[in-house]
């Protein structure tokens, strides 16, 4: 694949309200303090990762954040193409209409891309979608603006990608079993109990040339579906061990290149054990380091694949350890953990449906929060 230049990106989520605070936050290993929601099933709480209250309604943080990564760049957008990921998207909207008038009426239905043709008439975007794939919503965002830049369709592709509360998220992973009742979001541990969900709002963009200070390039990615399954992928890991193969060849380089890998780690049991057996097909016992996000982020959902992204290549200079490593599925660090700045980074996404993605990055940023 060509590479693709990440020129800028802009972060909310639960560990700050910029992308500045957010590694700061994680450089420190402070992590966010949930607040909760009730499942209705069992009348229990469960915890979620909440950005902080700063009175902006959703169309003015994504105007904020499309402001941030657009940055000082002069001219119009009629060379950009928005590209919108989310697994919530017009679901927010529905339930807050429901709410309001006492239940659902057809007449509430809106389009999945209402959002994004407001958002490119007001801006002035050349063209808008919306992608949504599940976990792998922005990863495949990233693939799919990478791909129309190299083919010269767009001089610039803009992803904007955001997971707000959902109760039918909430509720629907809660009824899954899936949600984590301790609150500790352990990725990997033999005891793992579930995720933490978290809501996050994320953006880049793309373009074919570095400018003046990017912060990575993307060398390469694959996504695919594994239809063995209606809700998760094979747990022995082939279908994951494929996929980061096929990111590997995509980019051009090879699994003894990669400096550190990204794991997705939603402490699902399920998708833990996939992504672990997965990994081992590929490296065997060569392991290169390994690091875990989602306890500092939540599990962002069709956020992740961005949020997470931004988070990784600022931060390669101390990523957070865990103080359960010992005792997890694949050799993780109790300490920090510091990266070459130039370092190949394998950054996996696998998503409910058996939807997988993986990336290949390198950081420009240096090693700079």
């Amino acid at each position: 694949m060509t590479p693709i230049y990440l020129q800028r990106g802009a972060l909310h989520s639960a560990l700050g309200a910029d992308l500045r605070a957010a590694g700061a936050a994680l450089q420190h290993g402070q992590l966010p303090v949930p607040g909760s929601f009730l499942l209705h099933e069992l009348q229990q709480p469960r915890p979620y990762l909440a950005v902080g209250d700063s009175g902006e309604s959703r169309e003015q943080r994504c105007d904020r954040l499309l402001g941030e990564a657009l940055g000082d760049m002069p001219g119009g957008l009629d060379d950009c193409l928005l590209i919108i990921t989310s697994t919530s998207l017009d679901i927010n909207d529905l339930e807050q209409l429901t709410a309001a008038k006492g239940g659902f009426h057809t007449e509430h239905s809106t389009t999945l891309d209402l959002l994004a043709d407001n958002l490119r008439q007001r801006w002035g975007f050349a063209d808008a979608f919306t992608l949504n794939t599940a976990c792998t919503s922005a990863a495949n965002g990233l693939l799919y603006g990478a791909r129309m830049l190299a083919a010269g369709l767009y001089e610039r592709v803009l992803v904007l990608a955001f997971e707000t509360p959902s109760a039918i998220a909430q509720q629907g992973f809660g009824a899954l079993d899936l949600t984590s009742p301790s609150g500790a979001y352990r990725p990997f541990h033999p005891q793992r109990d579930g995720l933490i969900l978290g809501e996050a709002y994320a953006a880049t963009l793309l373009s074919r040339e570095p400018g003046a200070a990017p912060l990575a390039r993307l060398l390469g990615g694959f996504s695919a579906c594994d239809t063995s399954n209606l809700t998760t992928t094979r747990e022995d890991g082939s279908h994951i061990d494929w996929v980061m193969r096929e990111a590997l060849r995509n980019a051009g380089v090879s699994a003894e290149q990669i400096g550190l890998v990204k794991l997705h780690g939603t402490a699902t049991g399920a998708n833990d054990r996939a992504e672990s057996n997965g990994v081992r097909l590929l490296f065997g016992d060569a392991l290169p380091p390994l690091c875990v996000l989602k306890p500092w982020l939540g599990h962002t959902l069709g956020a992740c694949g961005l949020s997470e992204t931004l988070l990784l290549v600022n931060n390669l200079a101390s990523l957070p350890g865990l103080d359960y490593a010992a005792e997890a599925l694949l050799p993780l660090s109790a300490q920090p953990t510091s990266i070459a700045a130039d370092s190949l980074l394998l950054a996996n996404f696998f998503g409910f449906g058996g939807n997988n993605a993986s990336l290949i990055l390198q950081s420009c940023a240096g090693n700079e929060a």
